[in-house]
């Protein structure tokens, strides 16, 4: 008797499958032999491959929205640590966050469709949207406790300019990770990453933020940003 398969557990197999081999090479045959079953049965959720791929997307985006930037108790972390140290532990466990399943997986998956799904372009969108708009929130929890000093209406532009360069640094960091893996694929479960650590995006985020702490000063100016509507 075959066993009965959800519209999940497809999206997940494409996923996976699109990691190792990128999603256009990705067949329901490859899909089908991921779950061990019929590709025939594919169809009993889906009607084509680009169904299940569309799927995905959604999928993604729905996983995404649950991701959060900023702690939820921030007012909390910004009356208690100075701010170098609370903007460079929240973009720390961001990134770590990125480096494990499934999110890693989410990630490259929505980057790789960005350029030829509009609904996947819109996710990326939403991403840069959501840390702009935690990163003011960031701010503004810093400046009210005194830990940053800069004038509530330069928080827009800070926030804009500091979020900008953490979308770009991550970017940078996991594409050729997983251009990594998939030259060293992994030979058992928990292998996927078994490479050795790369801290070198964390040492870069550190330097960004202490390059962006010399600008929260009411003497200093933050750099010339080209206004682009969020």
């Amino acid at each position: 008797m075959a066993r009965k398969l959800s519209k999940e557990e497809i999206i997940r197999a494409l996923l996976d499958c699109s990691f190792y081999r990128s999603t256009g090479a990705t067949s329901l045959a490859d899909i089908a032999d991921k779950l061990g079953v019929k590709k025939a049965s594919l169809y009993n959720h889906f009607e084509s491959r680009d169904a299940i791929v569309s799927g995905a997307i959604e999928y993604c985006a729905a996983y995404l929205r649950t991701i959060t930037f900023m702690p939820s108790d921030i007012d909390s972390v910004a009356q208690k640590y100075p701010a170098e140290s609370v903007l460079k532990g929240i973009v720390n466990r961001y990134f770590k966050m990125h480096e494990k399943l499934p999110l890693f997986q989410i990630y490259t998956f929505v980057e790789s469709q960005k350029y030829f799904f509009k609904a996947a372009a819109d996710i990326v969108l939403e991403e840069q949207n959501k840390i702009y708009l935690q990163t003011r929130t960031v701010l503004q929890a810093l400046e009210s406790n005194k830990k940053i000093r800069i004038a509530p209406q330069s928080i827009p532009h800070a926030a804009l300019w500091f979020s900008r360069g953490i979308t770009s640094t991550l970017s940078d960091y996991l594409i050729p990770k997983k251009q990594q893996i998939m030259e060293n694929p992994a030979t058992g479960e928990g292998e996927l990453f078994s490479l050795p650590s790369d801290n070198r995006a964390l040492e870069e985020v550190d330097r960004l933020i202490d390059r962006f702490t010399l600008f929260i000063q009411p003497e200093k100016s933050l750099p010339k940003l080209q206004q682009e509507k969020l």
